[in-house]
């Protein structure tokens, strides 16, 4: 890849452009609004215009599309809890047609996962998981040095792998997801459902210091609670989380036989902090190896990650 590429990264809020060299360095970024009504045509029209803020004369052939949701095979959106306007169509064509450009959309875990393998966390390993640690949890898998699709495109949905049977109710409607227990939601739901003292310090905190929940019960957890009743019972939340989290990275490790894990995504700083933790509560759930022969790490690419991937695959399709 010689050229300049640029990918999108389209959430719920808002959809993020990045473009990037060769090298995977970001060299300019932009950002529109987007919403729970988002059409193929507006969504179309954002990109569209961070084309024009972005690139400088001719449009690029290719460009690459991560969003949050299903994508299959064929590059229809089967599902999407934050664009229902979406679900159920060819995205990937209907951007093609509108935008006068080939368009490659995947899911935005996928780009992430994508995206750590080339100059990122996971540069040079054949075989690894990434996991997003956001609102939700998402995680794409490489294997040989590319992305493990499945049969029909919905592989590696590891957030919605069962962790706890007749569990939590995870946002999917399932019981006992991984998701149900390490997430920015989960813990929200967590927190605001045992309404006690505990409950009163995290909200205080979101409110006034703009934490999310997470990053608030570990803060409490580490020793910023104001009476050591509130410190132990946000350890032991931290902890269950940090758990919950092992069990389902060390059943993803068993499954698909990797050794390198990277953990990605707006609540990954608190994960990492006890990262000693997490690691101890894999080896109990690891088989056939130690968790020394493990490695887990920080994402290199951050919050470009989804856009640098969908800039990788628009190149590969060139």
């Amino acid at each position: 890849m010689s050229q300049s590429l640029i990918g999108f990264d389209v959430g719920g809020q808002s959809v993020k452009a990045a473009v990037v060299n060769e090298s995977a360095e970001v060299t300019a970024r932009g950002r529109r609004v987007t919403g729970a009504d988002t059409t193929a045509e507006s969504l179309a029209a954002s990109i569209g215009a961070l084309l024009d803020d972005l690139v400088d004369g001719v449009r690029p052939e290719s460009l690459g599309v991560g969003i949050a949701g299903v994508v299959g095979t064929t590059g229809n959106l089967e599902g999407s809890p934050n664009m229902p306007a979406l679900t159920g169509r060819p995205i990937a064509k209907e951007l093609s047609d509108l935008l006068g450009a080939r368009v490659v959309v995947e899911n935005d875990a996928n780009c992430a996962a994508y995206a750590e393998g080339w100059f990122g966390a996971a540069d040079g390993v054949a075989d690894y998981l990434v996991v997003t640690l956001g609102t939700g949890l998402g995680s794409g898998v490489v294997i040989a040095g590319g992305l493990y699709r499945g049969s029909t495109g919905y592989a590696c949905e590891l957030g919605h792998s069962i962790v706890h049977a007749g569990g939590r109710r995870c946002g999917c409607g399932n019981l006992g997801c991984l998701e149900a227990y390490a997430s920015e939601a989960a813990m929200r739901t967590i927190i605001v459902e045992r309404d006690d003292d505990l409950t009163a310090e995290v909200l205080s905190r979101v409110s006034d210091e703009d934490e999310g929940y997470t990053q608030a019960l570990y803060a409490l957890a580490e020793g910023s609670a104001s009476n050591a009743t509130v410190a132990r019972m946000a350890q032991r939340e931290a902890e269950e989380m940090i758990r919950m989290l092992g069990i389902g990275l060390a059943s993803a490790v068993n499954v698909f036989d990797i050794e390198t894990v990277v953990i990605a995504g707006g609540i990954a700083p608190a994960v990492l902090s006890r990262l000693d933790d997490l690691k101890s509560a894999m080896a109990t759930s690891l088989f056939a190896r130690p968790i020394d022969a493990v490695r887990v790490l920080p994402s290199v690419h951050g919050n470009d990650a989804g856009s640098i991937g969908a800039a990788r695959l628009a190149g590969e399709s060139l």
